[in-house]
């Protein structure tokens, strides 16, 4: 029975992947400052005796070594994201790299396998489509705040692969493209698919920044757990980089249009708002696709859950937790 660590055990991507690896039996030890996760999402595995919970912060080397105590794998995902122009940059690029940096640290002892969760931003403002990962990473203007979550990501793939190269640390980089769930953050540190579900189920207008035409790619979690377990089970991924996600590409209006439909509520209005108001010189990534064909090749990954499938479970789950 192996046993496993998640850092930011209580957000969207933690909780499920904790319910997965202790359905499988695993031991998991679940590790989580609060801030943007939610105890609701973990409580139900409180008392599962191979379930262990630390309330406790990455920046806090102790507690990470602690947490890390004969795991055989860690899978980091606690992060900050940096948003819009408000708020502070220091905190995302705080956490992000120092707290990584705890990680690697924690593992590099005993050569711990760590599952290091980047991000599909890190790939910026690149015209090399669908992404490939061994394709360029292009960042815009550098006085944008909201770069500093990519930049700060990118930095930490580069530290993975130190951490492996010289301290002989087994590592594996994903770059989930976007996923949601019911566990998802309905604010927009979740993804525009939870706000604009949130937003059509409550009949208020469905925010739309810049004119809606940008297409993502967005995935429902279970697709990005499978992903993550492949990543963690398989020795051929060692010092890989990995996009994870689903490659259905749709505009962000069609998303909305889609949401309600399936909701029944095609009423809801749309407001749209102009991107640089939000985002200041932040330039807007218009497409964003993934190249799964690594994944699928290396890990035998394959997305199953179109955008329709999850989006229906989502508002399914979300109705039933209001009443």
């Amino acid at each position: 029975m192996k046993k496993v660590l998640i850092t930011g055990a209580a957000g969207m991507i933690g909780s499920h992947l904790s319910d997965e690896l202790l359905g499988k039996g695993y031991k998991v030890v679940g590790m989580d400052n609060l801030a943007v996760g939610r105890i609701e999402n973990i409580e139900h595995n409180l008392k599962d005796r191979n379930f262990k919970f630390i309330r406790a912060d990455i920046l806090d080397m102790d507690a990470v070594k602690s947490a890390s105590k004969n795991v055989d794998i860690i899978v980091h995902l606690a992060a900050s994201k940096k948003i819009g122009e408000d708020g502070s940059a220091f905190k995302t690029l705080a956490v992000n790299t120092e707290g990584t940096r705890n990680v690697f640290e924690a593992a590099k002892k005993r050569r711990v396998k760590v599952i290091f969760a980047s991000t599909s931003d890190v790939y910026g403002n690149s015209d090399d489509l669908p992404f490939r990962e061994d394709g360029k990473l292009v960042i815009g203007s550098p006085t944008a705040k909201r770069w500093a979550y990519a930049a700060s990501k990118i930095y930490c793939e580069q530290l993975a692969f130190a951490y492996y190269k010289e301290f002989k640390v087994p590592i594996v980089i994903l770059r989930y493209f976007g996923g949601f769930s019911p566990r998802a953050s309905f604010s927009w540190s979740g993804g525009h698919v939870p706000v604009f579900i949130k937003a059509v189920l409550n009949n208020r207008p469905v925010v739309i920044h810049g004119s809606g035409k940008q297409t993502r790619s967005m995935a429902y979690v279970d697709d990005l757990i499978a992903g993550t377990v492949l990543a963690m089970e398989s020795s051929r991924a060692v010092g890989e980089i990995f996009n994870i996600g689903n490659d259905e590409e749709t505009a962000v209006i069609e998303t909305a249009r889609l949401i309600k439909e399936i909701s029944g509520r095609t009423k809801v209005p749309v407001k749209f708002i102009p991107f640089k108001k939000v985002f200041g010189d932040y330039a807007e990534i218009m497409r964003r696709v993934p190249d799964l064909s690594k994944a699928k090749k290396i890990l035998g990954y394959q997305p199953t859950i179109s955008l329709r499938e999850g989006i229906k479970r989502t508002i399914e789950h979300y109705l039933i937790r209001k009443k």
